[in-house]
């Protein structure tokens, strides 16, 4: 009796213009969602779900003035400095480009306006005195200004002198943009890498172009879901980028395992319909079990509530997603219509078209001295995951961009060159209640005992604000010095106060994180809800987060992945040797990013600045390499399991397994570190480090895992290997039945 993917089958290749049809008009939905635009959150800031994030969204919302409004010029003459005449006249004949803005210019901050004050022009001049720096505040929301930053950036030019352009949101706006070119880069080299491997696998025209059909279906399909659920679920840029270094992946390589069967079939003389059944039952069932395995790696990104991480993984779900739906339905319809012609446009290659008999050989080799393979191989990829050990994290920074990016290039000068340019700031964020009075002297004493407690943190500047200085509240507003009076109004609402807080310490250094620790005692023993905010601020709740919860998610990937091999081979032991070897890969991955991205090994060719890893790239790398490795793990121990239902022979049944699977483990293998190949080369620091790392794990698994630790071990355990508990009497006549099959 067929099973429900053989009779799916059957029923697809009856109905294949229907379900083509229908494939059209999703794909056509999708690009309607598309259109319809996002509401994605912003990946560059912390999540509104912690303290850090709450701080920065009720600042970016109820003040007039943020860090967003300002943008800051730093003018360089080689031979000129800056106090003489015909600097200064440069540097404001430079500036009247502004006046071509539409934005209103609030505030243009020059050294020249108080050119006597030291601490003034220890923030607008550089130490060699042949810099200056104007820092710009504009009238408008974020997106006024980001509309407009292509004219704020071309306004202000000189022919005598160089000009660079930096700030906050020239930032995350160059962020964004490298993000975009990354994704493009990655399908320019990754798609047509993925063609040519496919035409070295399949050897026609045909059946090569097949896999690209679901690629290009996958692709509109999760872009416009994760665009249709960012109205209810959080997510980011990142989650796009996720669907082109997933989607492509799993589309091409599921698309893989299902056309191949499908022609295995057709060589064993069955018509089409009967091929697709049986593909349906075999390679469908696989790529069911495959997609499972993946969906729980990514399910513990999920649980990382306190990150951007569950946008990432929702992404790359909707990608697998997508992948599964249309390598289940589209690709057998399409298989029904091509039938005997999968074989049409043959490209002759060298070596002829004999299959070979290379892995049913090595791996009979590797059997028979098991241990003498098993161990060097297993003491090797321990030694790849050595450096692991000494791994630093951090949330990121500006170090993650590109070193010749002229934005990072700007900021980098004015934390460098300009004594008193405050770089690092933790604000503190006062939440009012519900019809509270700011302007109150009960609520200024209140807050006066956190800002004294504060500046007596090691490692704080100062805290000055006028809510620290109650007195100034027994007179009117009006009667105040006209900068207490602009700080007020400027960073002061109905609802919430902002008290920027000059530090010492680099954001992201161990000092600045034990400040921040600092600081919190004191703002959570006010009566008054005080906020803590700043990157280092999310750097602390991530780590502690992240600690958390990672041994849980940890234990559930394991556990579940296991259960679900179980369900697909039917044994205990061989889930549980699946799961050692990759985190085996994994490991040896670790390692690698660790040499190649903190100590800098490729730090030249790939244009990067060495680094502590992202506090996401551990927890992101093992879900989804984890689940990507299970993916093909998962369809060779089907093909393993096949033969030991046919042969009982175990040595045999890995070797033919290990055969029959071959070829198409190694095309996707090779067209997974392909598509990742393209992310390496990404602009972005976690793009790029994600990417090495996921195509690392991935050559890892499928060389030295694959083709020496997985039959050594199998040879080992022996007969082992397929024993499970019998928890039903039909267990036999099922086996019985699906070796027949």
């Amino acid at each position: 009796m067929e099973d429900v993917l053989s009779r799916t089958g059957r029923a697809i290749h009856r109905s294949r213009q229907v379900v083509i049809a229908a494939s059209i008009v999703s794909i056509l939905v999708s690009v309607l969602l598309i259109f319809q635009g996002n509401e994605f959150d912003d990946g560059n800031a912390p999540p509104t779900s912690i303290e850090s994030g709450r701080a920065l969204e009720l600042v970016s919302e109820e003040l007039p003035i943020v860090s967003t409004n300002s943008v800051n010029y730093i003018f360089t003459h080689e031979s000129l400095e800056w106090d003489d005449p015909q600097f200064e006249q440069e540097v404001r004949e430079s500036l009247k480009g502004l006046e071509s803005i539409s934005l209103d210019v609030l505030v243009i901050s020059l050294a020249y306006d108080n050119p006597d004050d030291p601490a003034h022009l220890a923030r607008h001049v550089s130490i060699d005195g042949h810099r200056v720096a104007a820092f710009v505040e504009f009238n408008g929301t974020e997106e006024e200004i980001e509309r407009e930053l292509g004219a704020i950036k071309e306004a202000v030019d000189s022919e005598e002198m160089d000009v660079l352009v930096t700030g906050s949101l020239i930032i995350d706006t160059d962020f964004d943009r490298m993000l975009k070119d990354d994704q493009i880069r990655a399908e320019i080299i990754g798609i047509p890498l993925s063609l040519i491997i496919l035409l070295f696998v399949f050897r026609t025209v045909v059946a090569s172009l097949l896999p690209m059909a679901v690629a290009l279906c996958m692709f509109p399909m999760a872009t416009g879901l994760s665009y249709f659920i960012s109205s209810w679920f959080s997510m980011t840029q990142y989650s796009v980028s996720m669907i082109t270094l997933i989607g492509l992946a799993v589309s091409i390589d599921y698309s893989l395992f299902m056309i191949s069967r499908f022609r295995e079939e057709l060589g064993n003389g069955q018509d089409v319909e009967g091929a697709i059944a049986t593909m349906m039952a075999t390679a469908g069932r696989a790529i069911l079990f495959s997609g499972a395995t993946v969906a729980v790696g990514l399910c513990t990104l999920f649980y990382f509530t306190a990150t951007h991480m569950p946008s990432m993984g929702m992404g790359a779900f909707l990608a697998v997603l997508g992948a599964l739906i249309y390598s289940l339905t589209l690709l057998p319809a399409l298989l029904s219509v091509v039938g005997h012609r999968i074989d049409r446009l043959p490209v002759p290659l060298p070596w002829g078209q004999e299959e070979g008999r290379f892995w049913e050989k090595f791996s009979k080799r590797v059997m028979k001295n098991p241990i003498g393979w098993l161990v060097p191989s297993m003491g090797f990829l321990l030694l790849l995951g050595v450096p692991f050990l000494h791994v630093e994290l951090t949330a990121g920074g500006l170090d993650t961009l590109p070193p010749d990016l002229e934005s990072r290039q700007a900021y980098e000068i004015l934390e460098e060159e300009f004594p008193a340019f405050t770089a690092s700031v933790v604000p503190l964020v006062i939440v009012f209640d519900e019809g509270q009075d700011p302007f109150s002297k009960s609520l200024s004493s209140e807050v006066a005992e956190v800002c004294e407690g504060v500046a007596t943190v090691e490692g704080v500047i100062s805290v000055s604000h006028p809510l620290c200085n109650p007195s100034l509240f027994d007179t009117e507003l009006a009667d105040w010095p006209e900068d207490l009076r602009i700080e007020w109004l400027t960073t002061v609402s109905n609802s919430v106060a902002m008290i920027n807080v000059p530090i010492e310490y680099p954001s992201g250094s161990d000092e600045a994180e034990q400040l921040i620790k600092d600081v919190r005692v004191f703002t959570s023993s006010s009566e008054e809800e005080v906020l803590v905010g700043s990157w280092t601020s999310y750097e602390v709740d991530m780590k502690e987060h992240l600690g958390e919860r990672i041994p849980v998610a940890l234990a559930f990937v394991l556990l579940v992945t296991m259960v679900l091999v179980w369900f697909q081979v039917h044994s205990v032991l061989v889930p549980i040797k699946a799961v050692f070897m990759n985190i085996l890969s994994i490991s040896a991955s670790f390692g690698l990013i660790v040499v190649v991205f903190q100590d800098g090994l490729l730090a030249g060719p790939l244009n990067f600045t060495p680094q502590p890893l992202d506090l996401m790239v551990p927890p992101l790398v093992f879900g989804i390499a984890f689940g990507l490795s299970m993916d093909y793990e998962v369809l060779m121990l089907s093909r393993i399991h096949e033969s030991w239902l046919e042969t009982k022979d175990n040595t045999r049944a890995v070797s033919e397994g290990l055969q029959a699977s071959g070829r198409l483990i190694t095309g996707a293998a090779a067209i997974m570190i392909a598509v990742f190949s393209g992310f390496i080369f990404a602009d972005v620091m976690i793009i790029k480090s994600i990417g090495f790392a996921l195509a690392v794990a991935v050559f890892v698994d499928a060389t030295i895992v694959r083709a020496i630790v997985v039959p050594s071990a199998m040879r080992l355990m022996g007969r082992a290997n397929w024993w499970s508990p019998d928890f039903s009497v039909s267990r036999k006549n099922k086996d019985e039945s699906s070796a027949k099959q």
